[in-house]
């Protein structure tokens, strides 16, 4: 037997977003996202408040990953996504996390996740949400 519910917004399950940009002084940040997905075929969408860093840096820099986590690093992407880099500067090395600059985007990469979508911004659109073009894909081999 199934039970029905009227049209809602849902597709779960979805994978643990975890947003890595950069700041205007370069240094790496991390975030987890709990509204996302995609947006179009090639494109992702970001639905994050003003406040965030990440929000900051997305548009400053005009590029952002989006990384999946995995179940080895529960931990840490939890973690990322309790703590504001507006208070912690230092979050992703308190969460044990690692990155290596994108070569496709001006963005890092968090050496712990095994896939990313690499993205330019496209836009902010009126509802304040982040639409990114993915320009490479990248997977650990492992």
């Amino acid at each position: 037997m199934r039970k029905h519910f009227e049209s809602n917004p849902w597709f779960f399950p979805l994978p643990v977003l975890i947003i890595g940009t950069y700041d205007e002084n370069g240094k790496a940040d991390a975030m987890n996202a709990a509204w996302g997905g995609l947006y179009d075929r090639d494109k992702v969408v970001l639905c994050l408040s003003a406040g965030h860093k990440t929000t900051k840096n997305i548009k400053a820099k005009g590029a952002f990953t989006v990384s999946f986590a995995d179940a080895a690093h529960v931990v840490e992407a939890d973690y990322v996504g309790l703590v504001s880099a507006n208070q912690e500067p230092d979050k992703l090395a308190k969460a044990g996390l690692h990155t290596t600059r994108s070569e496709a985007v001006d963005a890092p990469l968090i050496d712990e996740f095994p896939v990313a979508l690499e993205c330019r911004l496209l836009k902010v659109n009126e509802d304040g949400n982040i639409i990114g073009q993915i320009v490479s894909i990248s997977a650990d081999e492992r």
